[in-house]
């Protein structure tokens, strides 16, 4: 991505936000600067450079507020791997088993409770399809999003679309964009950035924090990160002690008698359409049209309708202006899916050009409505050769407005 006026804007709103962190950690220290940075290897700077933006901390402050009310609390995170928990040595040592330790340190009196909608191995367009399920439904309070190592084949509509789906609730949750790294501090934060600058969203970045460190050898990558992208013990104590860090600035803010008013939601930034969707997964698919495909489950209870016999057509209609495709993995052979929208001419899979994932996007900006998508399996000789079967997950319209609701 080329840089421009609006990234030296959003540059310029970062390191002010940062001199303030710095100013408000400092002031909330309860020892000497000095006595914490002798024992602990994120010394203040670090922390502070963490915090790549404050945003509008309203939303947040009304959080803290409920809070102090004594009030029930839903916290909620949603990610890849790094959310769900990997390679912490237990559930309480995870970035967010920490978060939920620090709000229930923070208010005993309060009943705070954590929805982990972490999914290992998927990205944000993925999420911004279940999370009307896995996560709004909880009616969480507080939000953190991670997925800045995983988005990296993605643009921005959909990583645009869950942003806007959560802060369209009802009960206005506040959101945190926790971006971690890979190898060699790699990841997706100028897409993601740029969204959470629009809607002037706190950020937290434990790449932007620890990667300086590392790359002059101040602190050592494997006491932090186990493989190429996974935190340690320490690594997950970092990424909760960075968003703790933000929570303090804002309440610090709110004790401090600031307004924590909100507003409604901006023009979007890229799309909407991933804002508005209907996803089902396939125990709650009823095919148009069925030659051959199965519904069955696998180990863990996912249902999938399954591409058993060659040349087998599957057909659902679904309301929208886009439709995305999930399969349970990536298909060693696109070219043996064949689909059609609408009965116009099939095209196999690999003519859309998107990468090797699971979930593919098949169709954008179609007329407002009702359609139909029909799928046929090929088996173009190389798929179940290689002891693969097709398994459909399930199947979302985009861009679904109101009146074209199921």
């Amino acid at each position: 991505m080329k840089s421009g006026p609006d990234d030296l804007a959003i540059h310029q709103k970062i390191q002010i936000s940062r001199r303030t962190a710095g100013l408000l950690l400092g002031s909330c220290l309860v020892r000497p600067a000095k006595v914490l940075a002798s024992a602990d290897p994120l010394t203040n700077k670090i922390v502070v450079r963490s915090q790549l933006s404050a945003g509008d901390p309203g939303r947040l402050m009304n959080v803290f507020a409920k809070a102090y009310r004594g009030e029930p609390i839903t916290l909620g995170v949603i990610g890849g791997s790094i959310t769900v928990g990997a390679f912490a040595t237990t559930k309480e040592n995870s970035y967010a088993g920490r978060l939920l330790t620090w709000w229930r340190q923070q208010f005993p009196r309060c009943e705070v409770r954590m929805v982990n909608a972490g999914v290992g191995g998927t990205g944000s367009m993925y999420g911004a399809l279940r999370a009307g399920k896995d996560l709004l439904s909880n009616t969480p309070d507080f939000v953190v999003i991670e997925f800045a190592v995983n988005d990296n084949w993605t643009d921005g509509e959909a990583f645009e679309g869950l942003v806007r789906q959560i802060l369209a609730q009802p009960n206005l949750p506040a959101v945190l964009l926790l971006f971690m790294m890979w190898e060699k501090g790699g990841n997706d934060q100028e897409m993601q950035a740029n969204v959470g600058a629009h809607y002037q969203l706190p950020m937290v970045s434990f790449r932007d924090a620890l990667w300086p460190e590392m790359a002059a050898g101040r602190l050592n990558w494997s006491d932090y990160i186990v493989d190429t992208v996974h935190p340690t013990d320490a690594g997950h104590a970092a990424a909760a002690r960075f968003i703790t860090a933000m929570c303090n600035n804002a309440r610090h803010a709110d004790l401090a008698g600031r307004s924590g008013a909100t507003s409604s939601l901006p023009s979007p930034l890229h799309s909407d359409a991933f804002e508005h969707i209907d996803w089902r997964d396939a125990a709650a698919l009823d095919p148009h049209e069925n030659q051959g495909w199965h519904l069955d489950f696998d180990d863990k209870g996912v249902a999938a309708w399954n591409a058993a016999a060659a040349a087998g057509r599957i057909a659902f209609d679904w309301s929208g202006t886009g439709l995305v495709a999930v399969f349970a993995d990536p298909l060693l052979d696109p070219r043996r899916i064949r689909f059609r929208i609408d009965g116009a001419s099939f095209q196999t899979l690999d003519t859309l050009k998107q990468p090797k994932r699971p979930i593919l996007v098949l169709a954008q900006d179609l007329t407002p409505g009702r359609h139909i998508v029909e799928l046929v399996d090929d088996d173009g000789g190389s798929g179940r050769a290689a002891g693969q079967q097709v398994r459909l997950i399930g199947i979302a319209g985009i861009g679904l407005k109101d009146d074209w609701r199921r």
